[in-house]
Order: structure tokens, then sequence, then C-alpha cells
């Protein structure tokens, strides 16, 4: 049996073994290293290490990880913060140790329309095939006319939910798969008043419309997404 080990700081540390890795994901300068939870024996419960890595490199750290994990040897330090030693070239440090999690629990994910967007794009939030069942939490106002990009090519069942946690700014928001035209079909509740939707080209917030607690859900059939939401102020989503 050979043991994974990860040191985040000199109190926060995890060990588990390879037979229970269950498998990582690259995303933007991270890797989410996945395994059969240590707290729970659900068949949905994993325990996440989400590690940096060297930007532009992701998908050379996850060959690494491979390589590392089939080392002659017992115990195996993946990544080690207290004393700067990474199994993995370019793993670069630990961002956080997460145990327990289920296949109930909600993904999270922060956004924001700024120089640091999910995705690495200013002014747009980027929303991956991997990312189905999560919520965005669109936490910061918009500076300019900004985009949210959904799959290009999304899976069927595809969906994901997305909240503002700060009011957008006298800036437009667009939502399209990837940029290009995408159908949409829906009802949304704008000022207390049903609005139905059915478009081609793309879905769009208008300046200053998407107010802190609004939220809109898609979901993708196979041929168009579904949008619904909620929104504080009329004629503030619009389907083209």
């Amino acid at each position: 049996m050979k043991f994974l080990v990860f040191h985040n700081a000199a109190d926060d540390s995890y060990i588990n073994t390879v037979e229970n890795f269950r498998g990582a994901f690259a995303a933007t300068e991270t890797v989410d290293i996945y395994f059969r939870s240590a707290l729970s024996e659900g068949t949905s419960s994993y325990d996440k290490i989400t590690v940096a890595c060297t930007n532009g490199e992701e998908d050379r750290a996850v060959e690494e990880l491979a390589n590392a994990m089939t080392r002659n040897a017992s115990v195996i330090t993946i990544a080690d913060d207290v004393n700067s030693v990474y199994a993995c070239q370019n793993i670069t440090s630990i961002t956080t140790i997460t145990l327990g999690a289920t296949g109930n629990v909600l993904n999270v994910i922060p956004a924001t329309f700024t120089t640091a967007d999910t995705g690495g794009v200013d002014n747009r939030v980027i929303a991956n095939n991997s990312d189905s069942g999560a919520l965005f939490s669109v936490n910061a106002a918009t500076d300019a006319a900004s985009t949210i990009y959904l799959p290009t090519s999304p899976v069927t069942g595809w969906h994901a939910k997305f909240i503002a946690a700060a009011a957008n700014g006298a800036h437009t928001i667009t939502i399209t798969a990837g940029g290009a035209s995408t159908a949409f079909a829906g009802v949304t509740l704008q000022a207390g008043d049903t609005v139905e939707h059915t478009g081609t080209a793309s879905a769009v917030i208008a300046a200053s419309d998407f107010k802190l607690g609004d939220f809109f859900e898609v979901m993708f059939d196979g041929t168009k997404f579904h949008i619904t939401g909620m929104f504080d102020t009329a004629s503030s989503l619009a389907v083209s």
C-alpha cells in the first residue's frame, strides 16, 4: 500500500492511499485531486486537495502527479508547503484541503467581472462542462460590458446557477455558449411579472439590472439552453 502526503502548514496535513485516489481535474493554474473520503463511507463522498500549479503547465502537472503516484516508495510526499518540497515540478503549493465533501454538496464557484475573472479573461466568466451543477457566485461589479460563456460543446443535461452577490454596474452582461450564437428558451420572473424567452442569438442582462440577489439558471437539453430566473427589475433579461 502506498501513502500520499500533503502538508499545507505545520498543523494542516493530509494523508490517503493511492488505492483511494479517484482522479484529478486541471483548471487554470490549479489541479483538484480527489480521494475516497477518510471521514465518510458513502459512495458519493470524497476528499479534495486543490494545488496551485504553473500557469500553462496544468496538463504537465497532471502527468507528473500520475508519475509520482507510481514511484517505488511506501510514502510519497506530493506537496509540502512547510519545507517547499514537491514531487511534481509544476505543482507549486497547496491551495485548500477539503474533507468529507459529498456529491450532494453544491459546488460554489466565486466569479468576478474583473481582470481576475473565472477563466482568466477580463470582463468574462467562463463555465466549463466540468462545472455542471455548480453555483456561480458573481461577487464583484462589472467595470465594462461583460460576458458569461457557457460551454461551447455542452453535454446534455449540463446545468448551472448564477447569482448576483454584488450589483453588476452600468454595463450589460451577454450570455452565450463560448461567444457563438446560442439558442435559449424559458421563462423568468422580472419585477413580479413573468417574461417568456425564445431566441437563437444570446441572452442579455441589461446595464445595472443584475441586482444583489438576482439569479438565473440554465440547462442544456441537447439542442438549446433553457433559462429561468428571478430579477428585481423589469426588462432586466432579454433573449434574442
